[in-house]
């Protein structure tokens, strides 16, 4: 296996000596994307030469679930507002608030959080690698408005782009 400098970090897996015709194997290949999108980029090896190997990392899972209480929450998202902070809206498909949950929920590893606001949906997680704070507010009327709280701007954007999508 040849592994390119792309700034992630493979670990490397274990060399199958020797596979016959029609045979199957499988091999767990660790991957730190160190949060960034950059893609994995390596090359498996075989008697019939070199295949090159690309791993996009999809945003969402290099998100890992973090509970929080609204309090926490609230006082969080005070402190990434300004640049930190990333919003869009669209009118509501006639979505109703757990079709929303799920939605985010199958987008982006995110934690739920308990909020006494109706119709608002709060979420929370950090990065895998670097641990940086990520919350996610949905505000659910005849217009849905999304916003995105977090230290890294390139993730905070890249996450409203993708819940974004996934509920319109």
């Amino acid at each position: 296996m040849n592994i390119e400098n792309t700034g992630v970090k493979i670990d490397p897996f274990m060399k199958i000596p020797s596979l016959g015709v029609g045979a199957i194997s499988q091999v767990n290949v660790g991957i730190d994307f160190k949060d960034t999108l950059q893609p994995a980029k390596f090359s498996v090896s075989c008697n019939l030469g070199q295949f090159p190997c690309k791993i996009q990392p999809n945003v969402g899972e290099l998100l890992t679930p973090f509970v929080m209480d609204e309090t926490d929450f609230d006082v969080q998202k005070g402190k990434l507002s300004g640049m930190h902070e990333n919003s869009g809206s669209f009118s509501n498909p006639n979505l109703a608030v757990h079709s929303i949950s799920e939605k985010v929920s199958d987008t982006a590893s995110l934690s739920l959080c308990f909020s006494t606001e109706s119709n608002t949906l709060k979420f929370s997680a950090k990065t895998i690698s670097k641990g940086q704070l990520l919350l996610l507010t949905v505000n659910v009327a005849s217009t849905i408005v999304v916003t995105v709280n977090s230290e890294s701007v390139v993730f905070g954007s890249m996450i409203l782009k993708n819940i974004t999508a996934a509920l319109s």
